[in-house]
This record gives structure tokens, C-alpha cells and sequence, in this order.
């Protein structure tokens, strides 16, 4: 036993107030050094750090066991007891700064408003349905009483009570969030600053926007970046896992009013067309009659006159006639907006090979790596497709030129993750349709977890099996890709597209056929309905995003 130890027991026994001020003179610097590390340097915390140790070791001595190493206890209480005041000490720093952000809110500037606005809207969404209600209408929609009162079927004075009564209850949830602001000036801030103006323009792009994409997709938009992670897909199997060109509405909005913008200069160039053919043909009649009755110099003038004009006329009409770009073309020749397609992209490869990299254990370099040449190779198909439905390139011509496409890409995955690598990158992209497939149906499943895991594991198994016998049976290469929009021949040629789409349907036959073993009558039912689904919402995406990259949107 130390010395500390027996004056620590002396204590114990007789409270001598000496014994215990020996026992800290002994192990202060022990506790004080260590304390100071913990709490980053700082001295007066570092302080009350060691006065709440050895606080605690003299409540606590009697209850220490005698065999215990004095020196540690200290070291791991110390730890303990400066982990504890940190967070504290972060928690008040957190409290004071947002005082003073609120405390400076009374001026109701723009700043203050933006400091507040996520708790705002927060304690918003915890009052009632009516409360929220009368405040979203009052302050949000801006309306009088009145009108207020109307919405909520009452009448004016009872929509007046009700919006302060939700006006005193939000007071008091930002109360509780540090939010010092009267009453009173949150019912100003409300109403003068909580509402910006949209840009000029916007509404009529979201509106232009929403009604064309409804119009394109059957009144389901589908199709533009779409990305859903791995176990949150929700539309029956496995229909747009990731946009293969995702654009952003906004952007084919903008597009779409530049390619109208240029249909009204070709009209009304198809316009001058008529004008100057009416007028070509009257100097040529003109001509007709001048060559007998005029002067050789007069009609060598009309004669230039009209090879002029029927020079416009042609040029006018080659113009008009002239393929006309497809809407994504005009827009990832923008480098921005490529950039920003890229990295949309990017974001749906990580979703989709998340549990590949998991699997494989890949750092953080490799999968940055992995993804990056993930979200190239699509921008890269992306320009094929274009060009594809460009020039018609043939069936053909255009497998190959996609099996040369996959094939670059798996020789950049084998040099960055080796052979063994490049096997699990193939396995799981083959397997997407059938894991998915899997994963989405899980959802529709009866009986406990461990029942709906059991059925989903058979019912994956069954689609592994039966997409491995329809591709010998069909002659196809085993790595086909059965998800059809993660097949770039689809966007390319219709023909392929329809041949994916009966080849999916194919399998989801067979495993239909076998579901009675696993699944229950009214399960089979539903893995039915799911089935069309999926061909539905798959060649619906197929069809929009090919009439995106083909020339002119058709």
C-alpha cells in the first residue's frame, strides 16, 4: 500500500482532514495533467476538473475496495468527470451563442430570420393540424381573418382567437428551443419577413414543367433522377433504380423553351420561305416577259434578282429541314450542367453499389474511384445513345458499341480492384434485377420478419435460378443485363428495349410458376400485379428518356 493509499484509509477511519490534504497533495498533479489534456488546454476548467475528482473521491473513499490502485482510480475518474464537463461546457457555449443570435431577433432583419427559420418551421410542424392550420393560412398565405375564418369554417372573430391561441402555443415550443423572442415580435416577424418571393419566372417553369412531364409519362413522372437507395425502392421492381440520364426538370424546362424558342424562328422562317418563293415566281415571270421586251441589261438584272432569291429560298429551306439537337444534347454541352448530371449520377452509383462496396470492403480512395468511373461510363453512353439515334446506327453496330463500352469500363474496374474485384463487379451487376426484385417485394410479404426474410431470400434465389436457365435458353451471354434501364442498348433501339422488356417478363413467369411453393395464393396474387407494374413503369421510363436523347425529343 502507498503512502497516498494509507493516508486515503487514515482518513477513512478518523475524517482527519489532514490525512486527506496529504492524499491530494500526493495526486493532484496526476489528476491536474491529465485534466488539462482533456479539456484542450484550458486552465480554469482543467481546475474545476481536479476539484470535482477529489469532491468525489472524499464522498466516495469508504466505498472503495482496499485493494484497489489509488493512482488509477484517480486517472479513470478524471477522465470520467472531464468527459462529463465538456459536454456540458459544449451544451452552454451552444445556449449562449443562440441567445445572442435571438436575442437579436427583435430587429426582424433577413439574417435573424434565416438564423431561426429551421427551428421556425420545426415547432410549426408539432403544433395541431387546426393550429398549424390558421398559422400557415394567416402568415404563410398571407390571408386576412376573414378568409381565414372561411377555410377553416368559421367565421372571422373565431379565425382572429384561434390564430393567437397557435400564436401563444408556437411561442412556447420556441421558447423551449432557447428562442428568446416576445410574442409580439413573432407575430411581426410572421408576418413581414417569413415569406420570400420566388424568383420571377418560376412559378411558370414548375407549372410549364409539371404539365409537360405529366403529359410525357401518362401523368407519372418517372423518369429524371429518379435515384432510390437499395432498401428504400419503392415502385414495383426494380422500374427506375437510377435515371441512366438523369436531368433535372429545370433543366429540360430550359431546354425544352430553347428548342421552342427556335421552332418559332424556323416558322417563321418557313414563313419568308413562301414569301420569297411567291416572289421568285413573279420575277420569273417578270423575266419571262422582259426577255422579249426589254433590254438584255435589264433582263441580265432580274435574272440576278431571281438566282438571289431562289439562293435564300434554298438556304431557308435546308435550315428548316435541318435535324433539329435532342433536348439532353443541348444541355451537357453546357460543361456546368454536364458537371451537374455527372454528380447526379454519381449519388444514384453510390446508392445502387453501396452494398458492393460493403461486401468488398472498399476504403474510402477506392470507392470514390469506383463511382467516379461508375458516373463517367454512363455520361460516356449517354453521348453513344445520342449519337446512336442520331446517324441510325444499326443493331448491330450498336452492340457493339456498347459491348466495347462495358468492356473499357471493366478493364478500369480490374486495374483498380483487381481481378477478384472485377468478379464481384460482375456477380452483383448481373444480380441487380434479382436482388432488387428481392428487396422490393419484401414490402408486400406477410408474417413476421423473420418469415417475410425467409420468403424474400427463397424468392431471390428462384429469380437467380430462373434468370440463369431463360438466358441459356435464349442464347444470351450470362452477364446480360436484365434490368432494362441499366441496359443502354434499350435507349439506343427500341427493338432491344422490347426484347428486354419480354425477356424480364420471361423470368418473372417462371418465378412466378414457382412461388406457389414459397408464397402464399394471395402473395402470388400480388407478385402478379407486381410483375406488370414493373413492365409498365420500365417501358415508360425507356420511352421517355430515348425521346430526351433523340434528335428534336421524338
Amino acid at each position: 500500500m502507498t503512502d497516498g493509499e494509507q493516508r486515503l484509509v487514515e482518513y477513512v477511519a478518523t475524517g482527519s482532514e489532514t490525512a486527506f490534504r496529504e492524499v491530494v497533495e500526493r495526486y493532484l498533479n496526476l489528476v491536474y495533467s491529465a485534466a488539462l489534456r482533456l479539456v484542450n488546454g484550458d486552465s480554469h476548467l482543467a481546475e474545476d476538473v481536479a476539484q470535482k475528482v477529489f469532491a468525489d473521491l472524499a464522498r466516495m473513499a469508504g466505498k472503495l475496495s482496499r485493494g484497489v490502485m489509488l493512482g488509477g482510480w484517480l486517472h479513470r475518474h478524471t477522465c470520467f468527470v472531464a468527459n462529463n464537463t465538456m459536454r456540458a461546457e459544449r451544451r452552454r457555449q451552444l445556449r449562449e451563442r443562440s441567445a445572442v443570435e435571438m436575442n437579436s431577433i427583435e430587429d426582424h432583419s433577413e439574417a435573424n430570420l434565416a438564423l431561426i427559420a429551421p427551428v421556425l418551421d420545426e415547432a410549426i410542424n408539432e403544433l395541431g393540424s387546426d393550429d398549424r392550420a390558421a398559422v400557415l393560412l394567416r402568415f404563410f398565405e398571407q390571408k386576412d381573418f376573414r378568409a381565414v375564418g372561411e377555410a377553416l369554417g368559421s367565421n372571422e372573430e373565431a379565425a382572429r382567437k384561434r390564430v393567437n391561441r397557435a400564436l401563444g402555443k408556437l411561442h412556447t415550443l420556441l421558447t423551449r428551443r432557447g428562442v428568446v423572442l416576445s410574442a409580439t415580435g413573432l407575430a411581426a416577424t410572421l408576418s413581414s419577413q417569413v415569406v420570400t418571393a420566388a424568383p420571377a419566372g418560376l412559378a411558370l417553369t414548375i407549372s410549364t414543367t409539371a404539365v409537360a412531364t405529366a403529359t410525357a409519362t401518362g401523368g407519372t413522372a418517372l423518369t429524371f433522377l429518379q435515384i432510390m437507395s437499395m432498401t428504400k425502392v419503392k415502385i414495383g421492381v426494380v422500374t427506375v433504380v437510377i435515371a441512366a440520364i438523369a436531368i433535372p426538370l429545370a433543366v429540360e424546362h430550359r431546354d425544352n423553351r430553347k428548342l421552342r424558342e427556335e421552332n418559332e424562328a424556323l416558322r417563321s422562317q418557313l414563313g419568308q420561305i413562301d414569301k420569297l418563293a411567291a416572289e421568285n415566281a413573279r420575277l420569273a415571270k417578270l423575266a419571262t416577259q422582259a426577255n422579249a421586251a426589254t433590254p438584255p441589261v435589264a433582263s441580265n438584272d432580274q435574272y440576278r434578282e431571281v438566282l438571289k432569291l431562289r439562293g435564300e429560298v434554298g438556304a431557308l429551306r435546308t435550315a428548316a429541314n435541318a435535324p433539329k439537337p435532342s433536348p439532353l444534347s443541348a444541355v451537357i454541352s453546357d460543361p456546368e450542367m454536364r458537371k451537374m448530371i455527372r454528380d447526379q449520377q454519381k449519388v444514384g452509383m453510390s446508392m445502387l453499389y453501396k452494398e458492393f462496396g460493403n461486401r468488398l470492403k472498399l476504403t474510402s480512395e477506392q470507392t470514390q474511384q469506383f463511382v467516379d468511373m461508375l458516373a463517367d461510363d454512363i455520361m460516356e453512353n449517354v453521348d453513344h445513345v445520342g449519337a446512336a439515334l442520331r446517324d441510325g446506327t444499326s443493331r448491330e453496330d450498336i452492340d457493339r458499341l456498347f459491348s466495347g463500352q462495358e468492356a473499357a469500363l471493366q478493364e478500369k474496374i480490374k486495374e483498380l480492384l483487381g481481378q477478384d474485384g472485377l468478379t464481384a463487379y460482375q456477380d452483383y451487376t448481373k444480380n441487380l434485377a434479382s436482388y432488387l426484385t428481392a428487396e422490393q417485394f419484401k414490402a408486400q410479404l406477410t408474417g413476421d420478419k423473420a418469415a417475410k426474410d425467409e420468403k424474400s431470400k427463397l424468392l431471390y434465389q428462384a429469380m437467380l435460378e430462373e434468370t440463369q436457365a431463360a438466358l441459356g435458353a435464349a442464347g444470351l451471354p450470362a452477364d446480360y443485363q436484365t434490368l432494362p434501364i441499366l441496359n443502354f442498348r434499350n435507349f439506343a433501339s427500341e427493338h432491344e428495349a422490347e426484347n428486354n422488356l419480354r425477356f424480364m417478363d420471361s423470368i418473372y413467369e417462371r418465378v412466378g410458376a414457382r412461388a406457389n411453393a414459397f408464397l402464399s395464393p394471395e402473395e402470388v396474387n400480388k407478385f402478379n400485379d407486381f410483375r406488370a407494374k414493373a413492365l409498365e413503369n420500365n417501358r415508360m421510363s425507356l420511352a421517355v428518356n430515348r425521346r430526351m436523347m433523340a434528335p428534336g425529343g421524338k
